[in-house]
C-alpha cells in the first residue's frame, strides 16, 4: 500500500517510506519478530578494510604493542576501545549509515542521539560477555515494550562462534526484563538453551532492540575480532561519551552534517545555560500539537 500523511502516524510515515525505498522492510519485520536483525553488506569492502586498520593503529597506540590480526594470543578476552568518532572523520560513515540510521531511527524516534561509538577488540581466552539487556541504567522491570536504547554492531572481521560471534536471544525483547544469573551463561554447561551465534561476514550490521538479550561467545582460535559498536539512546537519555561539548570546529560539515549535529546533541532540550529552558518549551510545544508518538 501507498504510506500516506497519516495524522495519527506523522513521525513513522516518512521513517517508513525511507525503510521501504532501502529495501528494509524485512528486516523491519525481523527487529519487530525477534528483536534484532542483520544487513548484509552495510560497509564496503574498502570501509571494512579501513576501519579496520584504524581500530588497530589505535588500539596499538593506546596498548603501547603491535596486535597481529590473524595470530594474536596475548591479548585475551575483550577490550573496549572508547571514543573513536573523532580520532578519524571516515567513522562518521558508520554513524550516519542510509540503511542502519534509518533502522535506528524507527526504534528510538528521530531526536534520538549517538551514546558512544567504539571496538570490542577481542582476542581468545575468557568466558566472553555474559547476557544481558542494554535497558539498564537502573530502570526497573519491566521494561517498556519500545525501546530505550539501540545497537549497531558492524563486523569488520567474519563472526564465528568460535571466533566470539555476537550470541543473540531471539524475541528475548518481549521478555522486559534483564536475565537471570541462571540464563546469563554462554559456555560450557552454563550455556543458556536458546542461545544462538550471529555468524555473519564482514561488513554486516547487527542491530538491535534494546531490550534484546544478548552478549558474544569467548573467542577459542587465535587472532582478533574486531567491531565497531554504534549505541544509540533517546534524547532523555544521559549519552556514554560526551560528545555534544566536544565537537572540534572543523568536525561538522555544515548542512551535509545537519542529522549528525542533531545526533551529537545539538538539538537537545536540556543541559540550558543563560538562554534557559526556551527549547525545552519549544519542543513540549511541537509535541502538544502532535499525536504521541515512540518515533518522534
Amino acid at each position: 500500500m501507498e504510506i500516506g500523511n497519516w495524522s495519527a502516524t506523522p513521525d513513522l510515515n516518512n521513517i517508513y517510506r525511507d525503510i521501504r525505498e532501502l529495501g528494509l522492510e524485512s528486516n523491519l519485520a525481523e527487529l519487530e519478530a525477534f528483536g534484532f536483525t542483520v544487513v548484509e553488506n552495510a560497509l564496503s569492502t574498502e570501509q571494512v578494510e579501513y576501519f579496520r586498520g584504524r581500530i588497530i593503529e589505535i588500539s596499538e597506540a593506546r596498548m603501547g604493542r603491535k596486535l597481529d590480526l590473524e595470530n594474536e594470543t596475548e591479548h585475551a578476552e575483550t577490550a573496549f576501545i572508547p571514543y573513536l568518532l573523532y580520532k578519524d572523520k571516515r567513522f562518521k560513515e558508520s554513524v550516519t549509515n542510509p540503511k542502519t540510521l534509518t533502522l535506528i531511527s524507527y526504534l528510538l524516534g528521530q531526536h534520538c542521539i549517538l551514546s558512544s561509538l567504539g571496538c570490542h577488540l577481542k582476542g581468545p581466552g575468557g568466558k566472553g560477555l555474559l547476557l544481558h539487556s542494554d535497558t539498564s541504567n537502573g530502570i526497573p522491570d519491566p521494561f517498556s515494550p519500545y525501546s530505550h536504547v539501540a545497537n549497531c554492531n558492524y563486523a569488520l572481521t567474519d563472526y564465528t562462534e568460535a571466533g566470539g560471534a555476537l550470541a543473540m536471544v531471539p524475541g528475548s525483547h518481549r521478555h522486559f526484563r534483564q536475565p537471570t544469573k541462571h540464563e546469563q551463561g554462554l559456555d560450557g554447561n552454563e550455556r543458556y538453551e536458546h542461545v544462538i551465534p550471529i555468524e555473519v561476514p564482514a561488513g554486516s550490521a547487527i542491530i538491535w532492540h534494546g531490550n534484546t538479550w544478548h552478549g558474544s561467545f569467548p573467542r577459542k582460535t587465535p587472532g582478533l575480532r574486531i567491531n565497531l559498536s554504534n549505541y544509540f539512546c533517546r534524547e532523555y537519555i544521559a549519552p556514554q561519551e560526551d560528545y555534544r561539548n566536544t565537537v572540534p570546529s572543523d568536525f561538522l560539515d555544515g548542512e551535509k552534517d545537519k542529522r549528525l549535529a542533531r545526533l551529537l546533541g545539538s538539538d537537545l532540550a536540556y543541559g540550558w545555560t543563560d538562554d534557559g529552558p526556551l527549547k525545552h518549551f519549544a519542543r513540549r510545544k511541537e509535541r502538544e500539537m502532535s499525536v504521541p508518538s515512540w518515533q518522534f
